[in-house]
């Protein structure tokens, strides 16, 4: 990895989402450890550090410090370890880093809590969640198959991805009864598929019943 403050600005302009976070300093190790596991277990993402949450650049003064420490995090927090890219970016004077955590192909990752329990996160929008059910279970499987796939299950897909999250809607509008709806099929049906391309590790919801809104990976 090789970003230039270009593309870091790039980055800013479009602001947070399932594969940007920003953050003033690094949090602590726990907080900063569920961002990079969630994006390992979803579709990777860049976490820059010395960024305001409204995208404003405001430097570090010691980013070789918290490039180490993301390194660490990388390695001791997370089970299997993630292999990340962290570098120090000059972005027109400030300085800030940027981690890039790639989709995992052995996923799933799993924090170590200092309970000494494990716990498996996906991002949904710009926030990370617990994976538990069915979802835990996508990721278990981690197939990302799509071929064989039927001419609808292709058109789940590209409407869960027109339907993501957005800054007014961070979780997303893709539920099976709206699909069900503006396709004009029974909810039974839908739901069938729905759980299959999560099964398949293609979509990953979260929230319970009629309410899950469920995420492209």
């Amino acid at each position: 990895m090789h970003l230039t403050a270009v593309e870091i600005m790039s980055s800013l302009s479009k602001g947070e989402g399932m594969r940007v976070e920003f953050k003033r300093v690094l949090p602590r190790d726990e907080r900063a450890a569920r961002t990079l596991c969630a994006f390992a277990n979803t579709r990777g993402g860049l976490l820059l550090v010395g960024v305001t949450d409204r995208g404003r650049v405001h430097g570090l003064h010691r980013p070789d410090e918290v490039q180490a420490r993301l390194d660490e995090l990388a390695r001791r927090w997370i089970e299997p370890a993630l292999d990340i890219r962290v570098q120090v970016v000059d972005v027109h004077g400030p300085r800030v880093v940027a981690c890039s955590v790639p989709f995992s192909r052995i996923r799933p990752h799993a924090l170590l809590l200092g309970t000494g329990e494990r716990q498996f996160l996906v991002r949904v929008g710009a926030s990370n969640r617990i994976a538990d059910g069915p979802t835990l279970t996508a990721l278990r499987l981690s197939r990302r198959n799509r071929r064989g796939l039927s001419k609808l299950e292709e058109t789940i897909l590209e409407w869960v991805r027109r339907h993501g999250p957005t800054p007014k809607l961070p979780g997303g509008t893709a539920t099976i009864a709206r699909f069900a709806r503006l396709h004009n099929l029974s909810e039974a049906r839908a739901r069938r598929l729905f759980i299959k391309l999560e099964g398949l590790g293609l979509l990953v919801g979260h929230g319970a019943g009629r309410a899950r809104i469920f995420n492209a990976i």
